[in-house]
């Protein structure tokens, strides 16, 4: 009886393949530093034609600011290397990172959510192994880098 209310595929021809799951689109999407859980809006049909292409569009502009998300993920670090150094957390915490270039080794995709309609147009959100209760998000709109956030949840 469910399968009557079952959303169709999406393919893509640039994207691939997606399943429409808790209101959203969901397929992959491969960026440095890895491939990342990509969630798009979209109604029972299909993805909305601005989320696809911001999605094709976010392949190619990420790069330029891997630089900016690096600094900040170093800038979110810091306060848990004073908490190291300080004896404030346990040993297993004895993470040291020299510098912004240092952080990819203890970064991975945890998503990117793009909902073109909030203002806050594309979120790529990291898992990190500095803060393991929470994920760390660069926000943009118009591709206009807005923030990141280190206490985004999961989608």
């Amino acid at each position: 009886m469910f399968e009557l209310f079952k959303s169709t595929p999406f393919q893509d021809s640039e994207l691939g393949e997606f399943h429409r799951s808790g209101g959203r689109w969901k397929g992959r999407i491969a960026l440095p530093p890895g491939v990342f859980p990509l969630s798009l809006a979209g109604d029972r049909n299909a993805p909305r034609v601005r989320a696809i292409e911001l999605a094709r569009e976010l392949r190619v502009r990420f790069p330029i600011f891997l630089s900016q998300i690096q600094d900040g993920l170093f800038q979110h670090y810091l306060p848990y290397k004073e908490a190291i150094e300080a004896g404030e957390l346990p040993d297993s915490h004895h993470l040291q990172i020299a510098s912004a270039s240092d952080v990819w080794r203890h970064v991975k995709p945890a998503h990117v959510l793009i909902e073109p309609f909030k203002g806050q147009d594309v979120e790529v959100a990291f898992s990190t192994e500095w803060d393991i209760e929470h994920t760390v998000a660069a926000t943009f709109s118009d591709w206009q880098f807005i923030e990141l956030n280190g206490s985004v949840g999961g989608i």
